[in-house]
């Protein structure tokens, strides 16, 4: 058998408990296909989901109620329910938790140096897709004039 251990008995006293106490039978399944009451699993299980936000992504803080509002950070730990983002500053960094639910993850990377540039192009976004209408409805109305 090899080494014990430190089974009381030693290898003698290991090869009785196995003949005493065998180990349980393996699950089958029924004949028909179908599993018995014991829980089989279904294929493969399936891998589990990721997580909305991975550490070292940006994030914006989408709550109104917050004081760091349209702030941008980085995301350091995300527990469940929680992540905690790293805000950095010119003379401070400071970590602070929020709910998932009040950030937004950011694919182009932080805004500029002021956080308000955050705001700033969410108007010139609001903007452009105004001027876009604005020429839609004109070609429209040039189109009628016409007919």
């Amino acid at each position: 058998m090899g080494l014990t251990g430190g089974f009381p008995g030693g290898e003698v006293g290991l090869k009785d408990f196995v003949a005493k106490n065998p180990p349980p039978p393996p699950k089958r399944t029924q004949t028909d296909g179908k599993a018995s009451s014991a829980v089989v699993p279904a294929g493969r299980p399936r891998p589990p989901e990721l997580p909305l936000f991975l550490p070292g992504m940006v994030v914006l803080v989408k709550n109104p109620n917050n004081a760091y509002h349209m702030y941008c950070g980085i995301v350091q730990r995300v527990t469940d329910g929680k992540v905690g983002v790293l805000f950095e500053g010119g003379n401070w960094d400071r970590l602070i938790t929020f709910g998932v639910d009040e950030l937004e993850g950011r694919e182009k990377g932080p805004p500029m140096v002021n956080p308000k540039s955050v705001v700033l192009e969410a108007l010139v976004e609001a903007m452009d897709e105004d001027e876009v209408a604005e020429k839609k409805k004109e070609e429209e109305g040039t189109a009628a004039i016409k007919a």
